[in-house]
């Protein structure tokens, strides 16, 4: 049977101008709301309710009466990597905990840890610009990490991978697997997602030339205003 979307109409609205946004369809201004109204053969105050969501996404700003412009550029595409430097890419990061704990049972089987082993975990908030981008639990076995910098809540130059490297680890690759879903209350609070709005929950996992995982992270990022890029040589 072929499904039917049973959303509110104002949100169909919203998602097919989202999407037109984001694929440069719709650029710089939004259709004015008499225009909207006809595009989308729908009333006035649905059109008004549509523009609403785009506007608590980020994606639009304005007020009733003067034209409503598109932000594209606060839509960030995120080149995918085990670390950003900070003086590059507008980024900072607060460490929010730091300590030995069992890591969710994806990244435990990653690790390939016991069920009652735990790992070093680095808890972070990534800001960019002073905005919440992304949160991020990375885990580190213990038997690499402990009594490292890795254990302490103190800022690393050159990131965990300087750490690792300097313990002869030096990282060669990593894997992401990604999936989309709901963001839980803590999730949405602290990135300050608007209602509605899923996150992009990534799964890496990192090793060294001999394939030993010497981390694994978990990467949650809202889902409306930003992107992951991803290069291969083929």
């Amino acid at each position: 049977m072929q499904r039917t979307d049973g959303r509110p109409r104002h949100a169909q609205i919203a998602a097919d101008l989202r999407a037109k946004i984001l694929s440069g369809d719709l650029t710089e201004k939004l259709p004015p709301f008499k225009r909207l109204v006809a595009m989308y053969d729908t009333a006035w105050n649905t059109a008004q309710r549509a523009v609403a969501l785009l506007k608590a996404e980020g994606f639009v700003v304005g007020h009733q009466g003067k034209a409503l412009l598109i932000r594209a550029k606060r839509i960030e595409i995120i080149d995918a990597a085990p670390y950003l430097e900070p003086a590059a890419t507008r980024v900072t990061y607060k460490m929010l905990h730091v300590g030995r704990e069992r890591p969710p049972t994806d990244a435990a089987r990653k690790l390939g840890l016991t069920d009652d082993e735990t790992a070093v975990l680095r808890k972070r908030l990534t800001l960019r610009d002073g905005d919440p981008l992304e949160l991020s639990w990375s885990y580190y076995p213990t038997a690499i990490a402990a009594g490292t910098p890795l254990e302490s809540p103190a800022r690393i130059r050159g990131g965990a991978p300087a750490i690792l490297a300097s313990l002869g680890f030096h990282q060669h690759e990593f894997v992401d697997e990604i999936h989309v879903r709901q963001p839980t209350t803590a999730e949405l609070e602290t990135l300050e997602l608007p209602p509605g709005v899923p996150v992009m929950r990534t799964l890496r996992t990192i090793t060294d030339r001999e394939g030993t995982v010497v981390e694994v992270t978990v990467i949650v990022k809202g889902g409306h205003l930003y992107g992951m890029r991803y290069r291969r040589t083929l």
